[in-house]
């Protein structure tokens, strides 16, 4: 991988831990966790009903000795600051893409709600609610026990979000590197390509073939008669326990295609073969063409060996 798309991994993921610290850490936050606690319940007036905290809920952290903001989302708090909620969030171990599925289901985006104030009360409705829940199946718990469930959440989200992003950053350099390619030998149709933008993510050449960047697959080429002519999987993960979770994805793909067209090629582009992986694309009959993503483009050699291959003889095109 390019070493200024590892530096953009290293700076995500930094930024990300820093962010989480920057809940628990932040003065103004620290402040009404005192204040909370200082005055109990009565501070920001609590309507548990209103907020979706469950009497069971409120008993459970009261028992405990926890602040009211310490397990309890309040409009009030994240008002003056929405970076909070991903504490709760976590605190109540909702995965990101758990709770935007969630949160789609029932309507809750800036778009759909009238006002930023009713979508902050029933965002804390939301989380309050699962909140609720946890501290009440929990008969005995303890700061310590949620921190460290926090953590493991948070952790286990980093995780998946530093290997998504691999993937994602991958496609885009492998897209990049392919509209480049094209346009240095002026093969693009820039009018017909400024056309079909709104359509979706195309590239549209002189000769009429197209090619559109999206996902399964990532990359497609089609012909004028909108035949399909080949198709490419990205693997940019370099996890070697998911490498034949990624070649099944990739199978997967490839066999859809061979359907639509039998002389369709295919291109598997990982970043990592194990050899596991090496032994079962040896039978694997819907997997024509392999290259190293990491080769591609660290190597010009087989970064020019790759784009020949595409555009001069699967793509037919004219390059020099």
């Amino acid at each position: 991988m390019p070493d200024h798309l590892h530096r953009e991994l290293v700076e995500r993921y930094l930024a990300r831990s820093a962010l989480f610290w920057k809940f628990t850490r932040d003065a103004k936050f620290a402040r009404w966790q005192k204040e909370a606690r200082s005055a109990a319940w009565k501070v920001l007036e609590w309507d548990c009903e209103k907020l979706g905290i469950s009497p069971e809920g409120k008993a459970a952290a009261e028992r405990l000795g926890f602040a009211p903001t310490e397990v309890f989302a309040h409009p009030l708090v994240l008002e003056e600051k929405p970076d909070p909620f991903e504490y709760y969030r976590l605190l109540g171990c909702l995965s990101n893409k758990g709770l935007g599925q969630i949160k789609r289901g029932l309507g809750l985006s800036k778009k759909k709600v009238k006002s930023v104030q009713e979508l902050q009360l029933r965002l804390c409705v939301l989380v309050n609610r699962f909140l609720s829940n946890a501290l009440a199946r929990t008969a005995s718990t303890s700061r310590e026990w949620l921190l460290r469930t926090m953590f493991a959440e948070a952790g286990s989200e980093w995780q998946g979000t530093w290997v998504n992003r691999i993937g994602e950053l991958a496609a885009q350099e492998l897209e990049l590197l392919i509209a480049n390619h094209a346009k240095s030998q002026n093969l693009v149709n820039e009018a017909r390509t400024e056309a079909m933008a709104d359509e979706g993510n195309f590239l549209v050449l002189k000769s009429g073939n197209v090619i559109r960047f999206g996902s399964e697959p990532d990359v497609e080429f089609r012909n004028s008669r909108g035949e399909l002519l080949c198709v490419i999987e990205i693997k940019g993960s370099a996890d070697t326990a998911g490498a034949q979770t990624r070649l099944g994805e990739t199978k997967k793909s490839f066999t859809k295609a061979k359907l639509e067209n039998p002389r369709c090629l295919t291109i598997f582009l990982p970043s990592v073969l194990t050899s596991a992986v090496e032994r079962q694309l040896q039978t694997e009959r819907d997997i024509d063409k392999v290259f190293n993503l990491l080769d591609i483009f660290r190597d010009e050699a087989k970064r020019t060996e790759f784009l020949t291959e595409l555009f001069k003889f699967i793509l037919r095109e004219k390059v020099a």
